[in-house]
């Protein structure tokens, strides 16, 4: 379990799966779409279907769940872990509204990329992030991320693959900045 000021992350257990759900009902299929919900559930959400995947997450995906104020505020998942080359990719980051805007973000995903980095043994985060989520892209470019090659998919919006080195991490909930001279 990590801690900030604001948020404490730690792993999901399967009685979150249930806030989980709580959370995202409530959401357009426009923002349900946003944080790649509809790659791995189907719109609108069912709770028993968030479950059964929550059951058949595999070793190399691991869910986490953000608290603030002792209620489960957020979640975000880092999946695709390849031990060989260190790396894994984040996904899935939601927040429930009542959190945005204040900074949560930031501090999720900062929180999950030192985990990653410390507990899972990564030294490099990917995501895809769509285009028109500025809002979105500058949160992880905060973070550490760098925007790299754009994603072209048939069907779907376009999209960034974005990268994190985690060899840097100072392990405060805040990335080195190479080009700051914080370290």
């Amino acid at each position: 379990m990590v801690e900030t000021d604001g948020l404490r992350l730690r792993r999901a257990v399967k009685e979150d799966v249930e806030r989980l759900w709580e959370i995202c009902r409530g959401q357009t299929a426009e923002e349900f779409c946003l944080w790649g919900a509809d790659l791995v559930y189907e719109y609108p959400p069912r709770l028993e279907q968030m479950r059964r995947r929550f059951e058949a997450l595999s070793g190399d995906v691991v869910l986490f769940a953000a608290e603030c104020g002792g209620q489960v505020v957020g979640f975000a998942e880092i999946g695709e872990m390849d031990p060989a080359r260190r790396s894994g990719v984040l996904a899935r980051v939601l927040l429930e509204k009542g959190q945005r805007g204040k900074g949560r973000g930031k501090e999720l995903v900062n929180l999950v990329l030192d985990q990653a980095a410390k507990v899972l043994g990564l030294e490099e985060v990917k995501l895809i992030v769509y285009a028109g989520n500025l809002r979105a892209q500058r949160c992880y470019e905060t973070c550490g991320f760098v925007r790299g090659e754009a994603l072209l998919r048939p069907g779907r919006a376009d999209a960034w693959w974005m990268r994190a080195d985690l060899r840097g991490r100072r392990g405060d909930g805040q990335p080195i900045h190479p080009s700051r001279n914080d370290g």
